[in-house]
């Protein structure tokens, strides 16, 4: 079964790359996943998430309501699922506001489904909110896991604005995860 798993997680990985190519996938995803999705909501972007050791697997799925534009925006909850000694996914933790919404990029939406909105390194995922249209920033989200807790920590966030016809340099704000106050992700929430 775990072979299966792999395959899925990285059939799901290469898919990210067009919004029609990925609802199309969407039946890629486990069955499991596909069972504990929101009521209400569909798939907008997904990916394997990081490896959390003992052959677990991790799994992130962004949702969202089918109309979703800036008129209209959606909640675009992020689900992050976790792989059991059954084979199966088991929904493990949840945020709603680390994914920007259709009307929090101005003009532009923030998190394109069209875009790969999630980058994973290591035991790291960000969640990269961008937009270049018009303003230019970014405001990339970095959570987490710890192998001891069993769970997912806010890391970071670096929220950088460009003025390329301005001539102006850069601004870059990073917050750092306090280490003696470790935030859950679930419970993460910026600070804007």
């Amino acid at each position: 079964m775990a072979l299966n798993t792999r395959a899925a997680l990285g059939l799901a990985a290469a898919m990210l790359g067009s919004a029609a190519v990925c609802q199309a996938a969407v039946a890629e995803l486990p069955k499991s996943i596909q069972a504990q999705l929101p009521h209400g909501f569909e798939v907008m972007q997904y990916a394997a998430g990081p490896d959390l050791g003992n052959k677990r697997q991790s799994f992130l799925v962004v949702v969202h309501h089918a109309v979703d534009t800036r008129e209209n925006a959606s909640p675009r909850p992020l689900l992050i699922f976790e792989s059991q000694d059954d084979g199966a996914f088991k929904l493990t933790a949840r945020n709603d506001v680390a994914v920007l919404r259709a009307d929090e990029g101005g003009q532009c939406d923030p998190f394109d489904e069209d875009d790969d909105g999630l980058a994973v390194k290591g035991m790291y995922f960000t969640v990269q909110n961008a937009v270049s249209c018009g303003s230019h920033w970014s405001d990339f989200v970095t959570f987490r896991y710890d192998v001891t807790a069993g769970k997912w920590f806010f890391q970071s966030e670096i929220v950088t604005t460009s003025f390329p016809l301005e001539g102006k340099p850069d601004k870059t704000s990073v917050t750092r995860a306090n280490k003696a106050k470790p935030v859950a992700f679930a419970d993460w929430k910026p600070e804007r």
